[in-house]
């Protein structure tokens, strides 16, 4: 990182007690008849800073709206796109936050928030493309207020 420049750093809070949302669409996406064995929901915290926002993995994980140790597992992605197989939803007309639960990070100039989505076969492995793209379309995301973002 160039002095004045910033990069994306993109961070995964997942649950490690049940997800009942999870579990919810699990149920709601049966019910459509979208073959699918197990989902796997994740908070997708995106954070555009410079050098000046110093551990910004341990600052993160001492934001307790976003992470709590008790009953979550933080992990920075490599990448600031969604993997293979999985969609992120966020909001149609998204404006960047510059805090959190009132709170500003230091050398943060913005933070964007989106759901990940990741559905699983009887296998452990991905659903085929088209039924996570079913998915999508009939439960996941709403195109009236949401956008869906994939790989």
């Amino acid at each position: 990182m160039t002095a004045g420049s910033t990069t994306t750093r993109t961070f995964a809070v997942t649950l490690t007690i049940p997800d009942n949302e999870a579990f919810t669409a699990y149920e709601t996406l049966g019910r459509l008849g979208i073959a699918v064995a197990r989902v796997v929901r994740a908070d997708i915290w995106q954070f555009d800073a410079d050098e000046s926002a110093g551990d910004l993995a341990r600052t993160v994980a001492s934001i307790e709206a976003i992470h709590n140790p008790n009953k979550h597992r933080l992990a920075e992605r490599t990448s600031e796109r969604p993997a293979n197989g999985e969609v992120w939803i966020a909001p149609r007309d998204e404006a960047p936050a510059t805090t959190v639960a009132g709170r500003a990070i230091p050398g943060v100039r913005a933070i964007r928030r989106r759901t990940a989505w990741r559905l699983l076969d009887e296998g452990g492995r991905d659903v085929a493309p088209a039924e996570l793209d079913r998915a999508v379309e009939t439960f996941l995301c709403n195109p009236a207020f949401q956008v869906a973002i994939t790989a």
